[in-house]
């Protein structure tokens, strides 16, 4: 038995849960609800579509994998069986890559469903016109969401009390999708003392600062393989090549890795 047995066992798990099914068919219906009001709020075409769509992806993915994610772990410690599942020819190192390969499974197999349903309607509405992108937004929605469900799952490795983990969830759901911008405009004023000026003109080292928040990295690889209004700051003349397109694949998979390193260094040391 390795890993795959867990993940197996994970999306099984995760198919008989009613709180994931229903989260996942409110994601369907605005996701498919959005290709209808798109027109409302939105020029009618297929690549303003895309913008608008990721907006909703943006704020609703990370939502979805931490609530997948961020108990994983911390759930069979405390229930016992961890023990139990560790008694069997598996190792630390086999729960915690099957936890994140079964986690992702469950996240992003009906989210790209839901979004492969929305991009057909938004084509019928709107036109074809630019539906040769939609693989990239695709490709970077899946980045983007495992980047979450990596957060998640080293967070629930990385310590045996519950509170701690409820607190570092939601804690990292503000920071990363909601407060990023002040904490890096807080940042700025406080390094060059108060000068506001340094918000509209951002050093060099201050946009990749930026682009390190997983939302924008999201935005720079649609800006690149969607060609949308997204992400303009990172574009242009005297832009600096570290914040290319590139960097946001760079940024989604350190925020994949990192924080299931540092939660499996922990959780590999620590007593059950």
């Amino acid at each position: 038995m390795t890993w795959s047995d867990i993940a197996y066992k994970d999306v099984n798990d995760a198919g008989r849960s009613k709180t994931i099914w229903l989260l996942f068919g409110l994601l369907l219906v605005l996701s498919v609800g959005y290709a209808y009001l798109h027109r409302y709020v939105g020029e009618e075409a297929f690549s303003p579509f895309i913008t608008g769509l990721s907006r909703i992806v943006g704020v609703g993915l990370p939502l979805l994998a931490i609530l997948l994610g961020y108990k994983s772990i911390i759930h069979e410690r405390s229930s016992g069986s961890l023990l139990l599942t560790l008694s069997l020819p598996h190792d630390r190192r086999d729960l915690a890559v099957g936890t994140f390969v079964g986690r992702s499974l469950v996240l992003l197999v009906p989210t790209l469903v839901a979004l492969v349903v929305a991009g057909a309607a938004g084509a019928a509405f709107y036109g074809t016109d630019g539906l040769a992108t939609y693989p990239w937004f695709l490709f970077a929605t899946a980045l983007y969401g495992l980047s979450f469900v990596g957060i998640a799952v080293g967070l629930s490795m990385s310590t045996t009390v519950d509170r701690w983990v409820t607190f570092g969830a939601l804690g990292g759901y503000l920071l990363l999708v909601t407060f990023w911008e002040a904490f890096h405009s807080v940042t700025l004023l406080l390094l060059h003392r108060f000068d506001f000026t340094v918000l509209t003109d951002l050093p060099d080292w201050a946009l990749l600062f930026r682009l390190v928040e997983p939302w924008q990295a999201y935005n720079r690889l649609l800006r690149f393989g969607v060609d949308t209004s997204l992400a303009s700051r990172y574009v242009g003349d005297g832009v600096p090549v570290y914040v290319d397109w590139w960097m946001g694949i760079v940024l989604l998979v350190a925020w994949t890795c990192v924080p299931l390193a540092l939660g499996f260094y922990r959780f590999s040391r620590s007593d059950l």
